[in-house]
């Protein structure tokens, strides 16, 4: 009789011990979206107890490189410039865009930026360069934060009629480069930077005091197109040449890679991206949620369907 059940509990710990491992799902993601994902896929999760998300965030450049140049498999690429997708991935890697969410650019500072009684929309761009001022902003070369920062200074310039001002800019000693846009909230909540170039989503997510750059220079509005593409900037594009991004409304999207691995559950992450739910998430992290696409007939039928297409 012992031994008969030492062999049943032995046979117990087996089966209890031999676990079907979690189903994954990967996102490369831009890094200002960083909490919203993470929010969503904490819900996603609860759901979907058998699935694992793994986000991956940085620049939404390298978002792309890591595809392209890394080879490295991933089910979804969310990046904060919707250009970047159909420059960098079609026709090779993906088939269509999905605009979903749009942002403006702010210049953030805390309770403990010097000046922070005085900055205001009409004289931020003179602030930043007192002496014993830091301001910062992301690498342009590897996220669309940084040299966003780059066209609204250029955009500055003519605005407030400061002939000068963006070269000052980047010749300033002031200035800090970080490799993402959300790499700067460190430096501003352990007070080794006063001001930094963020997306509004960001600011507000994150608490931080910002002023509201005017709509002609923040790149938020439809209205102001044809003015933001009066600038560019150039990074590094394929096979080690140089692009120009010229400005644009800032504007989210996101794509499932054609060799995705987990194809089925990217599907069903977007389905529940675009649930009730969902939305609510997007709306507590301040941010928009809808859905433009690019070349809508290679959509799946399933997302032609849940959008009207």
């Amino acid at each position: 009789m012992k031994k008969i059940l030492i062999k049943i509990l032995i046979y117990v710990f087996l089966v209890l011990s031999v676990q079907t491992p979690a189903e994954k799902l990967v996102i490369f993601h831009a890094g200002s979206l960083t909490n919203v994902l993470k929010a969503l896929s904490i819900e996603f999760e609860r759901e979907n107890p058998d699935i694992n998300v793994q986000l991956m965030g940085s620049g939404s450049l390298v978002v792309a490189r890591r595809i392209t140049e890394l080879n490295q498999l991933a089910d979804i690429a969310f990046v904060a410039d919707y250009t970047i997708i159909p420059e960098f991935l079609y026709n090779r890697y993906v088939n269509f865009n999905v605009v979903f969410s749009n942002n403006s650019l702010v210049l953030a500072y805390t309770d403990n930026s010097k000046y922070k009684v005085q900055i205001n929309e009409k004289n931020w761009y003179k602030i930043i360069f007192n002496k014993n001022v830091i301001f910062g902003h992301s690498n342009p070369e590897l996220d669309p934060a940084g040299y966003r920062t780059l066209m609204t200074l250029q955009l500055a310039e003519k605005y407030y009629n400061e002939n000068g001002l963006y070269k000052k800019f980047l010749n300033s000693r002031n200035r800090m480069i970080l490799k993402k846009s959300v790499d700067l909230i460190a430096y501003l909540e352990a007070n080794e930077m006063d001001y930094a170039f963020l997306y509004k989503s960001i600011a507000f997510q994150y608490n931080l005091k910002y002023i509201e750059l005017p709509e002609k220079i923040n790149l938020s509005s439809i209205k102001y197109k044809e003015n933001y593409k009066k600038v560019f900037v150039e990074v590094p594009g394929k096979d080690g040449g140089k692009i120009k991004i010229y400005g644009k409304p800032i504007n989210y999207s996101f794509t499932i890679l054609k060799n995705a691995p987990h194809y089925n559950i990217a599907m069903k992450f977007i389905k529940f991206m675009y649930s009730k739910k969902g939305k609510e998430i997007f709306k507590e992290k301040g941010m928009n949620l809808f859905a433009n696409v690019d070349f809508p007939e290679n959509l799946p039928e399933d997302l032609k369907e849940l959008w009207g297409y």
